[in-house]
């Protein structure tokens, strides 16, 4: 498989910092061929938690074995040098639209950023944010300095330049991940979406990092979430996705009410590929909203397809291999 010379799968990036087989684990765009595979690590632990707290030690360990097993390295801090080196810049997208009961947890972000740090990486060197300031708060994350050092921060201040041409109008981007960071981790959550259906890897891009259009969630969010993240994909880079799956919600997202609407997974997931990761996401979703006696979110989140049909992603569930580790 070859690697195009733009956006995500720069020829220099991949080869110089991640390796060819992780590079050509996920090459969007026209080398996203009908037979391309992608592939989606799953690492469960019944230990997640102690009482109503994610045990910071577990999540970190599952994190570790999630990369370990997609990049074939046999110790953490290798794996995590095949995606970021020293004198990145990194940026750590969160989602905390779901406040306060689903939110990318602070052990999984302790543990990305811990792990950027072990590549190399400076902790001034590493950026943890999510778009909107609201968002921010004492039960989520605080800007300003984190625990290793990372800054946190607020975005919503946009380029003047750089935006999503959308079939509903221009989409500007936020600022931080074309200034302040040369690359982009996403860590989404597992939740459903009222309009979208679902709400994983490509919403987490298509609405967190871009000023939205009036029509933005229209036809639910289809074609504007496929359009953003093409967009995104080719002006900034994403070399690895950790969803959060150590907790979700099934029904009232994606920022649910009642906690009767969020479950336990247990799980987080790691892949390069964020079509082929929500289609995995929305696999499990379904399955729980079946069981709840709920409709399923199929026909809401074809968004999925179209990104798949943009060239971002496999979109065919046989051809993406779901590998399970339990830690």
């Amino acid at each position: 498989m070859t690697l195009d010379d733009n956006g995500l799968t720069r020829r220099g990036f991949f080869q110089g910092v991640m390796g060819a087989a992780v590079a050509a684990a996920f090459a969007p765009g026209p080398a996203q061929a009908d037979t391309a595979r992608a592939r989606v690590v799953r690492v469960e632990s019944p230990g997640v938690w102690k009482g109503d707290a994610r045990r910071p030690e577990v999540v970190a360990a599952m994190i570790g074995a999630g990369l370990m097993s997609f990049t074939g390295e046999s110790k953490a801090d290798a794996a995590w040098r095949r995606f970021v080196k020293p004198g990145m810049r990194v940026g750590v997208k969160l989602n905390l639209l779901g406040r306060p009961l689903v939110i990318t947890a602070r052990e999984v972000t302790d543990a990305v950023v811990s792990g950027a740090l072990a590549a190399g990486v400076r902790p001034e060197d590493l950026t943890v944010w999510d778009r909107k300031p609201e968002h921010f708060g004492p039960d989520t994350y605080q800007p300003g300095t984190g625990r290793h050092g990372e800054r946190i921060k607020t975005g919503s201040v946009y380029h003047d330049t750089i935006a999503a041409d959308t079939s509903g109008g221009k989409a500007p981007i936020d600022r931080i991940p074309i200034e302040e960071t040369d690359v982009t981790i996403n860590l989404p959550v597992i939740k459903d979406h009222g309009m979208a259906g679902v709400t994983g890897a490509l919403k987490n891009i298509a609405f967190g990092c871009y000023r939205n259009t009036r029509t933005a969630h229209s036809g639910n969010c289809d074609p504007y979430i496929a359009e953003t993240c093409e967009h995104f994909y080719r002006v900034a880079r994403v070399p690895l996705i950790v969803l959060d799956a150590t907790e979700g919600c099934f029904d009232q997202g994606p920022a649910p009410s009642n906690s009767q609407a969020v479950w336990r997974e247990n799980a987080i997931y790691v892949a390069t590929d964020p079509v082929a990761l929500d289609v995995v996401m929305r696999d499990v979703i379904h399955a729980k909203r079946v069981a709840a006696g709920l409709p399923d979110v199929m026909r809401r989140s074809r968004h999925i397809e179209t990104a798949a049909g943009a060239g971002l992603g496999v979109g065919d569930r046989a051809r993406i291999d779901l590998v399970t580790v339990r830690v």
